[in-house]
């Protein structure tokens, strides 16, 4: 039986809330309530508008939701089984920024849809490096920031400037969160990106036979965690975390619920935890629901 943790665990790594279901509110505020987030928006795709905002054009970075753009850049051009060797630098970027990390070794060679996952569900920079390089063109990891950049364009991120192609701190890198609502939309027209991005766990196998376990950071998504019994927010299948120093805790999320589809972005979340709890204040007033969620995070894992 789990207990109510108190105001000051709830702000701890690992956080648990008693499950008290769903109520109907009986008069809906004219905004969410207790949401932490500098910046934030949050979208009804169903009905086509923006049902509550704040500071959504303030210029920020985001931290490893500039994975996305990459993504898209990838995804975009295609080929992926093509087949991509991991270099020893793509593991010294990740040990001299203490990045997230899908433990890639240099030498081992994966398919390009393998280092999508790698990168989207366990947010690893190694395997962003792997494919900034392989997509980048003769500009390697610049090529692909200039790709990200033209496809931020083409969406009408008029705000967003990408000089980092994982999030890393990088002078100039900036967007907002009305940007990131665009890209976040494009991006699930995608049915490759938006089955990866839904992914809670996977073990990919490199070509030489090597296993890699991947685990996603979206504390929302059903069976995340240490918990796989955890239900997550109902309705919630994406999208990406963000998360440095410099950026703060963001997250990117996208739900289904009640016949409604609502995406939601909120950039300097006060923790890691409070940008989930952020997104379900966001979605629970939305929908005219309260919903608990137990935040776990995944224990350590040892890797060869």
């Amino acid at each position: 039986m789990l207990k109510k943790l108190t105001a000051t665990a709830l702000a701890a790594s690992m956080v648990t809330v008693v499950p008290v279901g769903e109520a109907e509110a009986k008069a809906k505020p004219k905004a969410p309530s207790g949401v932490s987030a500098t910046s934030a928006i949050l979208f009804d795709s169903t009905k086509k508008k923006v049902l509550w905002k704040r500071n959504a054009n303030k210029r920020m970075p985001v931290g490893s939701m500039n994975k996305v753009a990459l993504a898209m850049v990838v995804i975009k051009k295609g080929k992926l089984n093509s087949k991509i060797k991991i270099k020893q630098k793509y593991k010294d970027w990740v040990d001299n920024w203490g990045a997230s990390n899908s433990h890639l070794v240099p030498g081992d060679v994966l398919t390009a849809r393998q280092l999508l996952e790698a990168m989207l569900v366990e947010s690893g920079s190694d395997a962003a490096y792997a494919l900034a390089e392989a997509y980048g063109g003769t500009g390697g990891h610049i090529g692909a920031q200039a790709k990200m950049n033209a496809l931020a364009k083409r969406l009408g991120m008029k705000n967003t400037r990408y000089t980092s192609f994982d999030g890393q701190p990088a002078k100039g890198d900036r967007t907002t969160a009305a940007d990131q609502l665009k890209l976040a939309r494009y991006a699930m027209k995608s049915k490759t990106f938006s089955s990866i991005v839904r992914t809670v766990k996977k073990d990919i196998v490199s070509t030489t036979g090597r296993r890699y376990p991947l685990r996603t950071h979206n504390l929302l998504l059903r069976g995340s965690g240490i918990n796989e019994n955890n239900t997550g927010y109902p309705g919630l299948y994406g999208i990406k975390t963000g998360t440095t120093g410099t950026a703060g805790s963001c997250f990117m999320f996208v739900a289904r619920r009640k016949q409604r589809t609502v995406y939601g972005i909120v950039l300097k979340s006060s923790s890691g935890t409070a940008r989930f709890l952020d997104s379900v204040k966001m979605l629970d007033w939305t929908y005219g629901t309260r919903t608990s969620v137990t935040l776990e995070p995944a224990a350590p894992r040892h890797r060869g």
